[in-house]
């Protein structure tokens, strides 16, 4: 690894055992979202974003807004809006979608997709670069285990990003995978379909 990049993961452990130690302190929040900011990807600085408007209070109004101007450039546009709707003093949830595996305070909402609860797009395509570069390396006991482990990943967290990423960067190659890939395929789709059933004909209230 890097060794900046060590440094910052070093940095961002120890700031988030200071935010799990003294939650209320804005200030161990911040020195955290800044050390989030050197890791790389969104997911980090979101879930230290989504911490620090769960616990610092309400009327610290400056802070939550010096903390999303920190983070702006590097949050999703619709995450970026939905966290400046709480800048002005309405206090984000405990259990709320903005929440990441990165936070430490806040819990992922139970309506947010597996894979966003269990990784997130950064996880997502991590897997897909990893599983890609496997196999086009050509050492046939490692390929299999990394092909292994990503599609149990794929289907047991619902994962379809990763899945169409490597899917499209094997075809980018022209490699080809075995059946299994199409078999994942076929209940990842199945699994989608079910879902928008579901959300069409919701079950009725229990009396």
């Amino acid at each position: 690894m890097d060794p900046a990049q060590l440094h910052a993961r070093r940095q961002f452990r120890a700031r988030t055992c200071a935010v799990a130690r003294t939650p209320e302190d804005a200030g161990a929040h911040l020195a955290r979202l800044q050390a989030a900011v050197q890791l790389g990807g969104e997911e980090p600085v979101q879930g230290c974003l989504a911490d620090l408007f769960v616990a610092v209070p309400g009327e610290d109004t400056g802070v939550r807004q010096a903390a999303l101007q920190l983070a702006a450039s590097r949050l999703p546009d619709y995450v970026r809006e939905a966290f400046a709707r709480h800048a002005h003093g309405h206090l984000l949830p405990g259990i709320t979608p903005l929440a990441t595996r990165w936070s430490v305070i806040a819990q992922p909402s139970a309506n947010v997709a597996a894979r966003v609860r269990r990784g997130g797009a950064d996880h997502s395509r991590r897997l897909a670069a990893q599983v890609v570069e496997a196999l086009l390396e050509g050492d046939p006991l490692h390929a299999s285990r990394v092909e292994r482990d990503f599609l149990d990943h794929c289907l047991s967290c619902q994962d379809k990003l990763a899945f169409m990423l490597a899917s499209r960067d094997l075809r980018r190659h022209e490699l080809a995978v075995g059946d299994r890939w199409e078999q994942v395929a076929a209940t990842l789709e199945q699994r989608d379909l079910m879902g928008s059933r579901q959300a069409a004909n919701p079950p009725a209230p229990i009396p």
